[in-house]
């Protein structure tokens, strides 16, 4: 009976089975993992202050938040015997913020070396447009260096205003910098375009090149205008700022104009912590990336990545489906036939990545490094095997 069911096949069908189960199984389970470490990341974290003890015995004060922690061996002496016995201790990664000060916006700690760890309520976070958080106490709201408010309630309410104001103002500068100036830019070259295009063809005559100038004039003098209006603007978004006190007790000055958000992490009521995880969860998604695609978004990536996918459909498709149908109904079956279908079978059942590589290395690395050399042996010659002058000797 067992005999007859091996033969049978049943046994590899379930093997299958099983090995299909299992594996979709772990792509779900790398999937869940994936997205519940990236989503946490938008999650507000408390912020805690403690007293750092360093190694030398000195104590400073710490602020950040803890966003991650392991259990590493650490040797310890003791005196009497001078015996030296291994532990495990916890250490924390930190991150400090303040990167434009510090140095540095992550630091690695040992749990001994943490005391009166406590997590205030009126630690303020703020998010930047350039050099990252920023963690400490709000000491104060200015107006063209003279402080406007230096209570607590009133400063926040006070800088939430001038947030908007510097993000209304923003909105403005960028609308004359992307369009305004951009249509300028692009006029004045098609006028120069048509100008050169004149002449070329010795069409040109002092009519049209009188009223090429004229319209040149008159877009270079609402160039101006716009520029005089864009340093307005920006002299106004630099008006106002804040004093934040951080961690190492200094008293630093940050503009509002370089300010996305701030927030108090520790005083936020789960409501709000809701809220806050989807304005950055919508933020990541729709927003534009800043600070070297280390902040913001990913709205650019993801449209373009769209747009190729749209393009390259609608023009690959219709080659593709005469292609099938004529391989499968007109095509003589034969060594190109055969050589074809095995090339469809080969680009259907390896995955993209591995073209992609494969042309990375291939067609960038091989025929782009080489092609100068290739095409233009004389001037390759030239640039490389010429001797050169460094600092004034040869």
């Amino acid at each position: 009976m067992m005999k007859d069911w091996w033969k049978s096949g049943d046994p590899w069908i379930w093997l299958t089975a099983a090995a299909v189960s299992v594996n979709i199984l772990v792509v779900c389970g790398l999937l869940i993992l994936i997205a519940v470490r990236g989503l946490s990341h938008f999650w507000p974290t408390a912020v805690m202050e403690a007293v750092y003890t360093e190694p030398r015995g000195q104590e400073s004060r710490l602020i950040g938040e803890i966003r991650d922690q392991e259990t590493i061996p650490t040797a310890r002496l003791h005196n009497p015997g001078y015996e030296i016995t291994t532990e495990q201790v916890t250490r924390y990664l930190i991150k400090t913020g303040n990167r434009k000060l510090l140095g540095m916006d992550f630091r690695w700690v040992l749990e001994p070396q943490l005391h009166n760890r406590q997590y205030p309520k009126d630690i303020l976070v703020i998010e930047q447009r350039e050099w990252g958080n920023s963690y400490g106490y709000l000491k104060a709201v200015k107006q063209t260096g003279q402080i406007v408010s230096e209570d607590a309630i009133v400063a926040v309410t006070e800088l939430q205003q001038r947030l908007q104001r510097a993000s209304a103002i923003r909105d403005q500068i960028r609308q004359i910098e992307k369009y305004e100036i951009g249509k300028i830019n692009y006029r004045l070259e098609q006028l120069r375009l048509y100008q050169r295009r004149l002449e070329l063809n010795n069409l040109s005559d002092s009519i049209q090149l009188a009223e090429i100038s004229r319209q040149k004039t008159a877009l270079e003098t609402e160039y101006q205008l716009l520029g005089q209006r864009l340093n307005h603007l920006k002299q106004e978004i630099n008006r106002d700022s804040l004093t934040l006190e951080i961690m190492d007790g200094r008293l630093v000055e940050i503009p509002v104009a370089n300010i996305v958000r701030f927030y108090y992490p520790n005083n936020l009521s789960l409501p709000e912590k809701l809220r806050f995880y989807t304005v950055k969860v919508k933020e990541f998604l729709l927003d534009e990336p800043r600070e070297a695609n280390t902040e913001g978004g990913i709205f650019p990536a993801i449209f373009g990545t769209i747009m190729m996918v749209f393009i390259m459909s609608f023009m690959v498709t219709p080659f593709g489906v005469i292609a099938a149908v004529y391989l499968r109904e007109y095509a003589k079956q034969g060594w190109l036939t055969r050589t074809i279908r095995i090339a469809v079978n080969n680009l259907a059942g390896v995955p993209s990545i591995v073209y992609g590589v494969f042309g990375l290395g291939f067609f960038v690395y091989f025929i782009g490094a080489n092609i100068d050399k290739w095409f233009f042996p004389k001037l390759y010659r030239r640039q490389h095997l010429a001797p050169r002058v460094y600092c004034g000797h040869r």
